[in-house]
């Protein structure tokens, strides 16, 4: 199975999930929706923070890679 196609499943299998979790719900809407509402600002910024964390590695790892194409180039030529 590829990665796309087990992503792809993944993520209906949390939609439905999560709608069987609305739909059974033991409180009323407003106080359901806004716990939602809650724990996605808080799974937004958490995103946020892990990109931003990876997005500063990839900068790194380009920059050493720069760096050891430069010293071998330098090696060979």
């Amino acid at each position: 199975m590829k990665l796309s196609n087990a992503a792809l499943l993944l993520l209906t299998g949390a939609a439905l999930g999560a709608l069987a979790g609305l739909l059974l719900a033991p409180e009323e809407g407003a106080r359901t929706r806004k716990k939602w509402m809650k724990k996605a600002k808080k799974y937004k910024k958490a995103i946020a923070d892990k990109a931003s964390e990876y997005k500063d590695k990839a900068a790194d790892l380009k920059d050493n890679i720069e760096g050891a194409a430069s010293d071998l180039k330098k090696r060979f030529t």
